[in-house]
């Protein structure tokens, strides 16, 4: 389960920032995850609330935006429907995705 060592560095990024926002309670962390970035919500949930019992992010709510990809056609960079297989404008097949990996931290909030 590897989401347990992204929940250990989302708290140490948090951690190291609320300290010089003079943040000493977090109550919301935001997130942008894609849809393929291999990640689990729910596991990065749990393991996020295991390991911030008795830290300043004990009971902190956190809020997941998940981020679709999108399939771009390398001939002429329209955009492509993610179930098809040639592009819908020049029937090219050289179709990348952009996005929809990534893992970000939006927000976070505290007193």
């Amino acid at each position: 389960m590897h989401e347990l060592s992204i929940a250990e560095e989302l708290l140490d990024i948090i951690f190291k920032n609320a300290g010089k926002a003079g943040i000493s309670k977090v109550s919301v962390v935001n997130l942008k995850i894609g849809e393929y970035a291999g990640i689990y919500p729910d596991s990065l949930e749990f393991a996020f609330e295991v390991l911030s019992q008795e830290k300043m992010t004990q009971g902190a709510r956190v809020n997941i935006e998940r981020i679709a990809p999108r399939f771009i056609c390398q001939k002429c960079q329209s955009i492509v429907s993610r179930d098809k297989e040639k592009c819908e404008h020049c029937g090219s097949e050289e179709i990348t995705m952009q996005g929809g990996d990534e893992l970000e931290i939006v927000s976070f909030e505290g007193d």
